[in-house]
């Protein structure tokens, strides 16, 4: 069963002044909207159908039931002492079902899938299926898996027609950059637990290949050089193409946005 990136955390401070400061640095970004359910809210950059989703706390009270829930995104925020920057990733799914039945079989923890929503600033509702896994001693949490309920087909026109995606935008996301303390045990147990093709050793990294992104892992000491220090375990940056400008680095509290690097 093929999974695909779907999308990127970024836990920020302000999802309005993320959004601000991307659009003026030509990233095309939008208002997403509400978890009611999880007491959150967020902005979007979308690359076609992938995208990075910029998410902050709205409502305490619902935020702090959400993050009781073992593996999820809210969880990991809160166990990280809500630190801002990048968090984790979902890979997108047509049998969220039979993952997680093959997830079961395989001894990992999993809970849902789950219905979820959000409702746009429109008022139109978006909505998805969501299924978290890990076991309690791995090193970093896993990625999460999610189901949209429209074909891919219809989202995209959906996002073309709603101005979430700019079609004179030409960016591209080329890769993810994580750290890990233990990076080969990492890169081969996410090798075989998410059905990826065999790794490949660069210089500096080795990297999982997904149909649509690549996943590059590093160890401490390249990743503190390209971070100044400013670093913990999981994602720390992304590589964006852009066939329109020349080298630039974006650089948030957490999260690192290479363009053309």
């Amino acid at each position: 069963m093929t999974l695909y990136f779907d999308h990127l955390v970024h836990q920020v401070e302000s999802p309005e002044n993320i959004k601000v400061f991307f659009n003026k640095r030509n990233v095309h970004t939008v208002n997403g909207g509400q978890h009611t359910m999880w007491g959150t809210y967020n902005t979007l950059s979308y690359f076609g159908l992938s995208y990075i989703e910029q998410i902050a706390i709205y409502d305490r009270d619902l935020f702090e039931q959400a993050a009781q829930y073992p593996y999820s995104l809210h969880y990991t925020f809160k166990r990280d002492q809500e630190r801002q920057g990048f968090s984790r990733i979902a890979l997108r799914t047509k049998k969220i079902e039979e993952e997680g039945q093959r997830l079961r079989a395989l001894g990992y923890d999993v809970y849902g899938p789950d219905a979820c929503s959000r409702t746009r600033p429109d008022g139109t509702v978006v909505k998805w299926k969501l299924l978290h896994f890990g076991k309690p001693d791995l090193l970093i949490d896993f990625p999460f898996l999610i189901e949209w309920a429209e074909e891919d087909e219809e989202r995209l026109s959906q996002l073309v027609t709603s101005g979430a995606i700019d079609t004179k935008q030409a960016i591209t996301m080329e890769s993810i950059q994580l750290y890990v303390k233990d990076i080969r045990r990492t890169v081969r147990l996410w090798q075989e637990v998410l059905q990826l093709p065999e790794p490949v050793q660069h210089e500096q990294f080795i990297s999982l290949q997904l149909p649509n992104i690549r996943l590059d892992f590093y160890e401490e000491e390249v990743a503190v050089a390209m971070t100044l220090g400013h670093i913990k375990e999981g994602p720390f940056g992304v590589t964006l193409k852009d066939p329109h400008r020349t080298k630039e680095t974006l650089v948030c509290p957490g999260a690192f946005y290479w363009i053309n690097r």
